[in-house]
């Protein structure tokens, strides 16, 4: 029996693709994750405050998600429409002045879109998902202690912790 083990920086994918003559094909995931970034840096570029922000960031999300749910592509000539309105510079040009490898055209991506209206984090047993518009307004950070505050438990999950808390159940 013979195994293929991936050598010298190869993975045993690789080997595949070559045997098939296949080439790899456009990751979605990068090219989503490439728009957010390059939207996260164009707005930070125009200097726009968070209001405005999280408007550009809704409205790109808004395209992307209509997109999404019709199947069509993404298409980078209708971003510009979403971001600005006001003459500034153009978010194409921006893209490929600064690096941003994006395709014209590309599917959307759900989950990464995602990030553009919510944050979303998991780690020791704790899993936290809030929509973007809250930070500031019923939930709060502080970066120097690191720590995340809510103001106004939902009264499904305060009716379990006061459950928990008193050692009673249903």
């Amino acid at each position: 029996m013979t195994f293929l083990k991936g050598r010298v920086g190869r993975k045993v994918s690789d080997f595949f693709m070559d045997f098939l003559s296949a080439a790899e094909g456009l990751d979605t995931k990068v090219q989503n994750r490439g728009m957010l970034q390059s939207v996260d840096d164009y707005c930070a570029d125009a200097e726009l405050n968070k209001n405005e922000r999280q408007a550009v960031c809704q409205h790109v999300y808004s395209y992307c998600n209509q997109q999404l749910h019709v199947c069509e592509k993404i298409k980078l000539k209708a971003l510009p429409q979403e971001i600005s309105s006001d003459g500034e510079k153009n978010f194409m040009q921006f893209s490929s002045e600064n690096g941003y490898l994006l395709k014209d055209s590309f599917p959307a991506d759900s989950g990464t879109l995602r990030q553009l209206t919510n944050f979303a984090g998991r780690c020791g047993g704790i899993s936290i998902t809030f929509d973007a518009l809250l930070l500031g307004k019923r939930i709060f950070w502080d970066a120097a202690t690191d720590t995340l505050t809510t103001k106004g438990t939902q009264p499904n999950l305060r009716d379990q912790l006061q459950r928990r808390l008193s050692g009673k159940s249903k």
